[in-house]
């Protein structure tokens, strides 16, 4: 089988996505027997190009990295509503990697809920639409017969999800402590080093870790949206950003960390859930973490969740929470989970 496949957004990370698909495509159908054809790229500012042949790849990335469009490309349109283009060119997996939205999930909700609805399909690398209706678009999956996978959402391409799904399969998860924000860690990094908030702060925006705006990292947005996929998928409890105990880092100062560092201590933010009796509690804070945890030795944009379970008591993963092609490996292993049925 050839899966055609769609891509809605192609900033940093679809564009990412489809350059790994070109460099791997040999790989793929040797080694997993996945052959593809990308059959639509849209995006809301840079176009839209669709070929129900198959798209090159290889040339996508050059308009892109050109001419930042994709308008002068054969088979360039314009742009139209997802359910057309899906329609004039069906899909049989949807790609979505549009920007996050904390408050209405959107555009990631809508573009996801109209893949699922023709019948294609759904991965994601935003956190706004599992983030706010993970139960929803499961169900909806389950009665259109198709899947949703979102991987990238929580770390990137770090397998934290299917950590769980597979390898830790039949156990318990009682409690996670997290970091899933490299922009914050690389922040605390820097402080603890010397340097003040401000400072590491614009550090950090000059090396791409933070944005312009940098308000959804270091105020705990990104991290709590976060804990609402984790709630949904490790403890089937459906947590809102509302519900999240949420306090950011940019309250803090170069003595706080000196006083951490001082007491044999180093200030991370946590993104944690955790059962308290029945119900489930969600939170982002920073903590300050003995050395000896296995977090607390986590620098710069590096994430790591620490997962404590009943059978293997506390196993933890650490790997990339960012970039352009360890996110995009993320949507790749969803689509191959996919393709072989897992």
């Amino acid at each position: 089988m050839v899966y055609r496949i769609g891509l809605v957004g192609c900033g940093t990370v679809g564009k990412g996505l489809v350059a790994l698909l070109g460099e791997k495509r040999e790989y793929l159908e040797k080694k997993y027997g996945f052959a593809f054809s990308l059959n639509f790229v849209t995006d809301f500012i840079k176009g839209t190009v669709a070929s129900a042949d198959g798209l090159d790849p290889g040339e996508i990335v050059r308009a892109l990295s050109e001419k930042g469009s994709l308008g002068d490309m054969k088979g360039s349109r314009d742009n139209a509503p997802l359910a057309e283009l899906l329609s004039e060119t069906p899909v049989d997996i949807l790609c979505d990697a549009t920007p996050t939205n904390y408050e209405t999930g959107q555009p990631s909700l809508g573009i996801l809920q109209t893949a699922i609805a023709s019948g294609a399909s759904a991965v994601t690398c935003s956190k706004g639409g599992v983030g706010l209706d993970l139960a929803g678009l499961k169900k909806l999956a389950s009665e259109r017969g198709v899947q949703i996978r979102y991987e990238s959402s929580v770390l990137s391409g770090t397998p934290l999800l299917n950590l769980v799904r597979g390898p830790l399969a039949g156990c318990v998860i009682e409690k996670v402590q997290g970091i899933v924000n490299g922009t914050t860690n690389y922040i605390l990094t820097m402080m603890e080093g010397g340097a003040d908030y401000a400072e590491s702060l614009k550090e950090a925006q000059r090396l791409g870790y933070a944005e312009t705006d940098p308000t959804g990292d270091v105020e705990g947005f990104d991290a709590a949206v976060k804990v609402c996929i984790m709630a949904q998928e490790f403890f089937g409890c459906k947590l809102s950003m509302a519900d999240i105990d949420r306090r950011g880092i940019t309250a803090l100062s170069a003595g706080d960390v000196e006083k951490a560092r001082s007491d044999g201590k180093r200030i991370k933010l946590i993104a944690g859930i955790e059962r308290d009796g029945e119900s489930v509690r969600g939170y982002v804070k920073p903590v300050a973490m003995d050395l000896a945890h296995p977090l607390a030795s986590v620098s710069g944009p590096t994430n790591a969740v620490c997962l404590s379970t009943d059978n293997l008591g506390d196993v933890t993963i650490i790997g990339p929470g960012a970039g352009a092609k360890e996110t995009a490996q993320g949507l790749l292993s969803d689509m191959l989970d996919i393709a072989s049925g897992r």
